[in-house]
């Protein structure tokens, strides 16, 4: 089946069906507000009366239930709503269905006001703190119907992708809900709530209520979401400061730097007019002041992707983060209390249940979870990294202490103000949340500087070491020449034919526990890529391979099995992984082979031509050649190299270092007068200790040598193997499938990106026609797969390939090659 350029570009789901109902929707939603004049600044009061729901009363026009949900309460809010509207919408048109999709859309809009009703009223009627804040107020929105929607439409998907989508709806509605809490965030969280519920019975599917366990992988997802919602929870509650009226609400006092204004600046500064001058421009009023403030935003979200990984240092660092917070939130609630100024009545302990309690009990709840589940926790951090990370800042952290109380003393600060207020400015300086510490500031352009970078400028080094800590991976045995032995005794009972490409440079290795078999694999962008698939005792592979695949999610990488063939699928579909093709191997039958018939034209001219030139092949280990032709096969390499306008690539082609292992196989083509005109390599496959197969490598050509050398090369390879094995590979060619047009193949975002590179790639590499050269040759093709488990960690194994096999290029040189593959 051809698949058209317009057909390969366009994603499956946006088709003019599933478009249909958000575009008329959204013609409705900015009519709505044109109609009345509500764009800018939202509905006017008589537009609310007649068409918002309307909370002052006890029940109130019943379509304003419906048609709440198609105004917003200004521009900021239309834009925003029409971009979710859109995007969820055309999500849910497309797998649930347009019917549904505005059953639930209403479903969820208008029992979400009932519900919010109902709490309204009994919080009113309590006197409930935050609850009662709404009441008197009109509510407009269209989020309750679109969470609800896409709630509703998780249903339909399979389950990692049900219980991410249903992770995330429920993270964000909660968060909105505790920081921000006004209505429209409580009516998205019942929509969510809604939508979940109603998807299994419009879908006819039993609901799922029975908790499951989840897996390392799925538990650390869920904690460090957590974490990472109650990280950006507080900077939100800080912008909505004025409005905000959720149980959370004042976290970000106890998160987050405070925000001075020109009074407090003033009063900081003991009303000293340089003071306040330098706090205006470097100071704690100044923008510069934003940095120290999103700090602590920036620690916990790493902390959270660290979590993600399974990393133990992140883990801690959050339990310390969460300690603080707790402890702080638990001393401000004990001032609270014996504040002379408090009144002991019915709205303080309304304000301590629905304010102060939720500030304590939120970080000890998430210290509480991480502990049940720090058995998902196991991924260490190199003692290298460890030691670097402790060492800079123990001395960044001593250098700023002195240089600032050296700066203090000599700007004066002592003539204006008291030294226990010098002791309680340094937390502050290594300390990024706020803490009940002395608010004056500090005088002169030295230590403002100090005070307002100081702190910021040693965290963003250490968030650094932080985050290129988890880039790291020193593999799991320290002795590599020992793990090195072991494979290459494994490879010799049994492999396919890329295993012996395990015994590379570059390569870890996993082996199972009674080593019967092993895997090597390379770590980029926190993914586990294989070399192939499993070797050893062949009926160990399975086992092998879920072993392996258990260990990476343990240690806090994504598994991904790369170039492996298709008899390893069946064996990990239970934990499952997919399958993606991304190379075609080909197979030559030797045994029998003698080029006769019209199909080996073009073999025969080739063999002739070269008997006419006196050209003959030489077989042997790279270091039996002669100095002369080994200088000569450097040669070829590297102006082959120098040809490409794209670097040399590594992983599962080898280049000249890898036939220099004398278990490699070369054959030269020397001409009459020694010149070496060719050049391949062959890898040994092994079974039970006898070389079954072998398997073509390395590739390399003169420029000025005669046209059908490498079929001559081929065919030299054919004659001198066919007495020992049946079968040779001549290895796979990568991207393969990306051209094939012959073939039904699944259109998916993968397939997509395989197919541009392929096309990008082709003017450089010659994928194409190195295909089209290997068909020459009436081959077997044998398909190797990508497995992989999680749709969503396509991107970082895209990544990972993209590193596997362009080694050691810097961000810049990707860049660079990136705009030239864009340019062709």
């Amino acid at each position: 089946m051809t698949i058209s350029a317009s057909a390969a570009l366009r994603p499956r789901w946006l088709s003019l069906r599933s478009l249909g109902f958000p575009a008329v929707y959204l013609a409705i939603f900015w009519m709505a507000g044109i109609l009345t004049n509500s764009l800018l600044d939202g509905p006017s009061i008589p537009v609310l009366q007649r068409y918002a729901l309307d909370f002052s009363t006890e029940g109130g026009q019943p379509w304003t239930l419906i048609t709440s949900s198609f105004f917003a309460t200004g521009l900021a809010d239309y834009i925003l709503s029409s971009v979710l509207l859109f995007a969820g919408f055309a999500f849910a048109c497309r797998f649930a269905g347009i019917w549904r999709s505005i059953v639930a859309f209403l479903l969820g809009a208008a029992l979400s006001s009932l519900l919010l009703n109902l709490a309204l009223a009994w919080g009113v009627s309590n006197e409930t703190e935050w609850l009662g804040y709404f009441g008197g107020s009109y509510q407009v929105g269209c989020y309750a119907g679109l969470c609800a929607a896409v709630g509703m439409t998780t249903a339909t998907l399979d389950a990692l992708s049900r219980r991410r989508i249903r992770l995330f709806l429920l993270a964000v509605s909660i968060m909105f809900m505790l920081y921000l809490g006004v209505g429209q965030s409580i009516l998205a969280f019942f929509g969510t709530l809604i939508g979940i519920a109603l998807g299994p019975v419009l879908f006819r599917k039993r609901a799922d209520l029975h908790p499951r366990h989840s897996s390392p992988s799925e538990t650390r997802v869920l904690l460090a979401t957590a974490v990472a919602v109650f990280a950006v929870g507080p900077l939100i509650a800080q912008f909505t400061a004025n409005f905000s009226a959720g149980p959370l609400s004042l976290m970000n006092e106890l998160t987050l730097q405070p925000r001075f204004d020109g009074d407090e600046v003033s009063s900081a500064c003991n009303g000293q007019a340089t003071c306040e001058t330098l706090q205006s421009i470097v100071g704690a009023s100044s923008p510069g002041a934003a940095l120290l403030t999103v700090i602590p935003v920036l620690l916990s979200l790493i902390c959270a992707e660290g979590l993600r990984r399974g990393r133990r240092l992140p883990f801690w660092i959050t339990i310390g983060i969460q300690g603080y917070l707790a402890a702080l939130s638990l001393l401000t609630t004990m001032l609270y209390l014996v504040d002379p100024v408090s009144d002991y009545n019915t709205d303080l302990y309304s304000f301590l249940a629905v304010y102060l309690a939720p500030m304590v009990l939120t970080p000890l709840l998430l210290i509480l979870a991480l502990l049940l589940n720090r058995h998902a926790f196991q991924a260490p951090s190199s003692a290298q990294s460890v030691r670097q990370l402790a060492k800079i800042a123990l001395a960044l952290s001593t250098t700023l202490v002195v240089v600032y109380v050296v700066a203090w003393f000599a700007e004066d600060n002592l003539d204006t103000d008291v030294p226990s207020s010098l002791l309680a400015q340094l937390p502050h300086l290594l300390i990024p949340f706020p803490g009940p510490f002395d608010n004056n500031l500090p005088q002169g352009l030295i230590c403002t500087l100090l005070y307002t970078f100081g702190a910021s400028a040693i965290w963003l080094v250490l968030l650094y070491l932080l985050v290129r800590d988890y880039w790291r991976f020193s593999g799991q045995s320290a002795d590599r020449n020992e793990d090195l032995k072991k494979a290459s005794q494994l490879i010799r009972r049994g492999g396919g034919s890329l295993s012996h490409m395990a015994l590379w440079q570059g390569n870890h290795y996993w082996f199972t526990p009674d080593q019967q078999a092993g895997i090597a694999y390379q770590v980029h962008h926190g993914v586990a890529l294989t070399v192939a698939g499993p070797f050893g005792e062949p009926g160990w592979y399975a086992a092998a391979a879920k072993g392996f695949a258990a260990q990476s999610v343990e240690l806090g990488l994504i598994p991904c099995f790369y170039s492996a063939p298709a008899e390893l699928g069946p064996g990990i579909a239970e934990l499952g992984f997919r399958p993606l093709e991304v190379a075609e191997e080909t197979l030559l039958e030797i045994a029998s082979q003698n080029f006769r018939g019209k199909e080996w034209q073009n073999v025969r001219t080739a063999l002739n031509k070269a008997r006419k030139l006196e050209v003959r092949d030489i077989w042997g280990s790279y270091g039996s050649f002669t100095p002369a032709i080994r200088r000569q096969i450097a040669q070829l390499s590297e102006e082959w190299v120098a040809e490409k306008a794209l670097p040399q690539l590594g992983f599962t082609l080898g280049g000249l270092d890898e036939i220099k292992d004398d278990s490699v196989l070369c054959c030269v083509a020397v001409d009459d007068v020694g010149a070496v005109l060719a050049v391949t390599s062959w890898l040994p496959v092994y079974r039970d200790q006898q070389i079954v197969s072998w398997t073509l490598d390395f590739m390399r050509r003169h420029p000025d040598s005669f046209n059908g050398v490498m079929e001559y090369m081929i065919a030299s390879a054919v004659k001198h193997f066919q007495k020992q094995v049946d079968e040779i590979s001549l290895s796979g060619t990568p991207l393969a499938g990306a051209f094939a047009e012959d073939k039904e193949r699944t259109e998916d975002a993968m397939s997509r990106l395989l197919a541009f590179l392929a096309a990008a790639l082709e003017p450089f590499y010659g994928f194409r026609s190195l295909a089209a050269f290997k068909a020459r040759f009436q081959p077997v093709h044998r398909t190797m797969y990508m497995y992989y488990q999680d749709p969503l960690a396509l991107p970082s194994i895209a990544l990972a390939v993209t590193e596997a096999y362009l080694p050691g290029q810097s961000a810049r040189q990707r860049t660079q090659m990136l705009r030239q593959l864009l340019a062709n």
